[in-house]
């Protein structure tokens, strides 16, 4: 996992602990110097590494080879929760996308990311205003603005808001039917980044973890408004609820 800038730790601490109880067997994240005592002391299930930064608290290229190491033995890589945006990270989403692991781009990893870039097997996991940005059209809707965007970019594509759809070329669109407006807390979408990469890690194909990884998220998300209340859940009440998720459907 890339992750994290300065004032943006806590998306770093989400997506790698949603990993973790996400079933992934060892999470190694990389974060920027400035930022990694806290998240390493809130982390300690995962392999937290600092990485030189920019005077901005942005991940710079003297950890590109570190970086391009690392995601070369991986069997998955999220990048982009609290990631920042400028400096050098439109060169650092273009150096990933050029390897051949699977990645997971969310938040600043899609904000950041240049034209038309598809070596690897991708998952982009955008709202609605991050889909305008990528170049989406939902004039006609959100069903035929997603299916148009992966006939022109061949990815599977997570298109988040009310009723999530799951696309990807040569596959029926998914609409998910967990989850509720609680979801829309900060931090949310960070714990269903890290959950679909560790089913991905676990052997899923990208499109069937990402329609999984929705459905457990919502799920979580629909357990935690049984006990606590929409008002009052939040990210780190969707961590703890994924274990049960997981249970109740075989996982």
């Amino acid at each position: 996992m890339l992750a994290g800038s300065t004032g943006y730790s806590g998306a770093a601490v989400f997506c790698a602990l949603a990993a973790v109880r996400g079933g992934a067997g060892l999470t190694r994240m990389g974060v920027p110097e400035r930022i990694w005592n806290q998240v390493a002391a809130q982390t300690p299930e995962c392999m937290c590494f600092p990485l030189p930064c920019d005077a901005e608290g942005r991940i710079n290229t003297d950890a590109f080879d570190w970086i391009r190491e690392e995601v070369s033995k991986a069997d998955v890589c999220v990048c982009g929760p609290g990631l920042g945006r400028g400096g050098n990270l439109e060169k650092l989403v273009e150096m990933l996308t050029a390897l051949d692991t699977p990645l997971v781009l969310d938040a600043d990893g899609i904000n950041n990311r240049r034209g038309h870039i598809l070596n690897c097997p991708l998952v982009l996991t955008p709202h609605e205003g991050e889909f305008a940005r990528m170049g989406g059209d939902l004039s006609r809707g959100r069903e035929a603005g997603g299916r148009a965007y992966i006939e022109r970019n061949p990815c599977v594509l997570v298109l988040k808001g009310h009723d999530t759809l799951v696309f990807a070329p040569g596959e029926e669109t998914r609409q998910n039917t967990t989850g509720g407006a609680g979801l829309a807390k900060g931090g949310s979408g960070d714990v269903l980044a890290g959950l679909i990469a560790a089913l991905i890690a676990q052997g899923l194909p990208p499109f069937g973890a990402a329609a999984a990884g929705v459905y457990l998220h919502g799920l979580a998300g629909d357990l935690c408004e049984a006990e606590i209340g929409e008002r009052g859940m939040s990210a780190g009440d969707l961590l703890h609820a994924i274990p049960n998720a997981l249970r109740q459907t075989g996982g």
